[in-house]
C-alpha cells in the first residue's frame, strides 16, 4: 500500500512539474541565432524558451521537388481539389493549406518523418532517457499558412524549397486578436476585425532553405511562401505527455 501511495505521489509531482514547464512562456521578442556547428548546444539553448534560428544546417534530401519528381506515386498525391503534388511542383499555384491529416501522410510517404526521427529527435535532449517521455510529429506542407498557435514544447519550421517569411506573435498578443484569428495573417487585420488592432505587436523573420526556426510553446506564427517559386516546408513538433494532449486538440481543428 505504501509503495502504491509513493508511486502516486511521484507521478503527481512529475505531472505538476510537466505542467509548470509547459506553461512557462517568454513574452519578449528576442531571437537567438546559432550556426550548424553549435548544434551540441541546442538542448541548453532551448531551455531559454526563446525563438531560435539555426543557420546552414543544409537542405534534407527528402521532400524537395527533385526527389518528388522521381516518385511517380507521390506526384499523384492530392493537395487540393483537382490539383496533385506533381502539378503543383510543375506550376505553383495558390492552394489551401493541407489539413494536418494530409500533412502527416505526406511526411510519412515522402520519408520525411523517418528522416526527422533519426536526424533531429536525439538532438533535442541532453540525456537520452528523455527521448522515452517525449514524441516527435513531422508534417510536410506547401505554400502559405495563416496563424496557428504552437502547442508542442517546441515547433520547428524547415523550408525545403523556396524562402518564406514567418510572422511571430507572443501569447500576450492573444487578447488583442479578433475572435476568428485562426488561419488569418496578422498584417491583414483591420479595425473592423478588432478595435485593438493598433496594439498587436509582431515580428517577421525571413527563413531560407537550409535554415531552421525553432519556436517555443504558446507562440503564434503564420507563413508567407516565396512568391517566385514552389514553397515547400517541414514542420516538426516536439511534445511531452502534457503538450501532446494540447497538440491533438489543435490537430482536430485542421482535420
Amino acid at each position: 500500500m505504501v509503495m502504491i501511495l509513493e508511486s502516486i505521489f511521484i507521478l503527481t509531482v512529475f505531472l505538476v512539474v510537466l505542467v509548470l514547464f509547459y506553461r512557462q512562456a517568454i513574452e519578449q521578442y528576442n531571437i537567438l541565432q546559432i550556426e550548424a556547428n553549435q548544434l551540441p548546444d541546442l538542448p541548453k539553448l532551448l531551455n531559454e524558451r526563446t525563438p531560435l534560428v539555426i543557420r546552414d544546417v543544409g537542405i534534407p534530401k527528402l521532400f524537395t521537388p527533385e526527389t518528388l519528381k522521381a516518385n511517380s506515386r507521390l506526384q499523384q498525391f492530392p493537395i487540393s481539389q483537382g490539383v496533385t503534388l506533381g502539378q503543383y511542383i510543375e506550376k505553383p499555384t495558390s492552394v489551401k493549406p493541407l489539413t494536418q491529416k494530409a500533412a502527416l501522410m505526406l511526411a510519412k510517404e515522402s520519408g520525411l518523418s523517418v528522416w526527422a526521427e533519426h536526424t533531429w529527435y536525439p538532438r533535442f535532449f541532453s540525456y537520452s532517457f528523455l527521448e522515452h517521455i517525449h514524441s516527435l510529429t513531422t508534417e510536410a506542407h506547401l505554400g502559405d499558412q495563416g496563424l496557428r498557435k504552437t502547442t508542442g514544447i517546441l515547433t520547428l519550421l524547415y523550408p525545403t524549397k523556396g524562402a518564406f517569411e514567418v510572422t511571430l506573435l507572443t501569447e500576450q498578443q492573444e487578447k488583442c486578436l479578433p475572435t476568428a484569428w485562426r488561419g488569418r495573417f496578422p498584417e491583414s487585420f483591420t479595425i473592423q476585425d478588432t478595435p485593438l488592432v493598433g496594439e498587436i505587436k509582431y515580428i517577421t523573420i525571413k527563413l531560407r532553405p537550409g535554415n531552421i526556426l525553432c519556436i517555443p510553446t504558446h507562440w503564434f506564427y503564420s507563413i508567407r511562401g516565396d512568391k517566385e517559386g514552389v514553397a515547400m516546408w517541414a514542420k516538426l513538433t516536439l511534445d511531452n505527455p502534457i503538450s501532446a494532449v494540447a497538440s491533438r486538440m489543435e490537430g482536430t481543428l485542421d482535420a
